[in-house]
């Protein structure tokens, strides 16, 4: 018994080492390589349109949208805060912003929108994007089992994206596996999550479509609604999804039929002094499980800390996540390409897992999730702190 304790201990430890000596490599060549002056600087944005009243660009290094809000304000020297700032995504302008006494951010009508959006190119990768690509690691684990209390599946994913056109992104990549003791899974490198993703805006209502191959093994499509008015503390959802299982045997690839529906509304509460959130949402998640959950959900600068209860069909439970960048960001940066690691990585624990409650699968992101990194109130508070 005391031997099969002390060859887990070992191989976690060997698990340690291995992210440990990852992230002081990756950390060691971000220093060497990242020291900017405004000139550099200039390199961690894309698609940068510069005219008297405004600046309209995107950035995909930083999961926080002040970082680059203000970086972007230092690279056109507007000192005097005389500049309107529009932040994108795949290429769809998301909202106004305007830094004076205060942070301030203001809704695009669709005319101003649409003016934004630079239709005529195809594919809009051409329009000042990098070959971005970055390295993300995917950490699954089931813990209080006593003959292993431990069980997990490590991995890698270096992934990339190329824009079609206006909020139109291929997403693929490969993955590399590191440990797994968790499934039957073949440790061997296999394509990543390979899926297209439509973004699309028009006045405060947001969409993400999905269809490909999603994480967590499901393949199929996707989509994601939201209302969301960036001065209020309320905001609105809907996602639905038809899916099936696949994965990659030796040799090949196994799927199953697209019959498993996701079907989920929900509503969200900001508390704004705190940017605090309360998060209540029902419906049906994986496997035909109906319920509900709720999140309490805090934003920090760079950090995201959640926690949650599920009540289901097929139990209770209760659990915890969080959303971290990973340093050092940049590792190698032109002006035409990027290695860099991946601007979020986000982790879920839930107790009693594996009872398929309230289980969802993963898209490249959660809608809800990356339109509140938008709201006036987070950026505000970042805002007031630079003074």
């Amino acid at each position: 018994m005391s031997q099969e304790i002390n060859g887990k201990a070992l191989k976690l430890r060997d698990l340690y080492s291995f992210f440990w000596s990852v992230g002081l490599v990756f950390t060691s060549v971000g220093l060497l390589l990242g020291q900017e002056g405004k000139g550099r600087q200039g390199l961690n944005f894309e698609n940068v349109q510069v005219d008297k009243q405004q600046v309209v660009y995107e950035q995909r290094l930083y999961r926080n949208p002040f970082i680059g809000l203000y970086g972007i304000q230092k690279v056109v020297n507007d000192s005097a805060h005389l500049l309107t700032y529009v932040p994108m995504i795949q290429g769809i302008p998301v909202a106004r912003y305007k830094m004076g006494a205060s942070l301030e951010a203001n809704a695009l009508t669709q005319a101003e929108r649409s003016a934004l959006t630079k239709w005529g190119f195809f594919p809009l990768q051409r329009r000042n994007y990098k070959f971005d690509f970055w390295l993300h690691p995917v950490f699954w684990a089931k813990f209080g089992n006593f003959s292993k209390p431990v069980r997990s599946n490590t991995s890698v994913l270096l992934q990339s994206q190329v824009y079609l056109w206006p909020g139109m992104a291929l997403n693929w990549g490969i993955l590399f596996p590191v440990s797994n003791d968790l499934d039957n899974r073949p440790k061997m490198i296999r394509p990543a999550p390979v899926f297209l993703n439509q973004f699309y805006a028009k006045d405060n209502h947001f969409v993400s479509a999905s269809a490909g191959l999603f994480h967590n093994d499901q393949y199929g499509v996707n989509v994601q609604y939201r209302h969301t008015d960036f001065k209020s503390p309320w905001s609105y959802g809907l996602e639905v999804g038809l899916t099936g299982m696949y994965y990659y045997p030796r040799g090949g690839l196994y799927y199953e039929k697209m019959d498993k529906l996701l079907l989920l509304a929900d509503v969200e509460y900001r508390f704004s002094k705190l940017d605090l959130l309360l998060k209540v949402s029902g419906g049906q998640f994986l496997w035909g499980d109906k319920g509900g959950r709720f999140d309490f959900i805090r934003q920090y600068t760079n950090v995201e800390i959640g926690l949650f209860v599920v009540a289901t069909q097929n139990g209770a439970t209760a659990g915890f996540n969080f959303a971290i960048p990973i340093p050092p960001r940049k590792i190698v940066q032109t002006s035409k390409m990027r290695l860099r690691t991946t601007e979020e990585f986000r982790w879920q624990y839930l107790y009693a897992g594996g009872y398929k409650m309230g289980e969802r699968y993963q898209t490249g992101y959660q809608l809800d999730q990356r339109l509140r990194q938008y709201h006036q109130n987070y950026l505000n508070r970042q805002y007031q702190q630079t003074k």
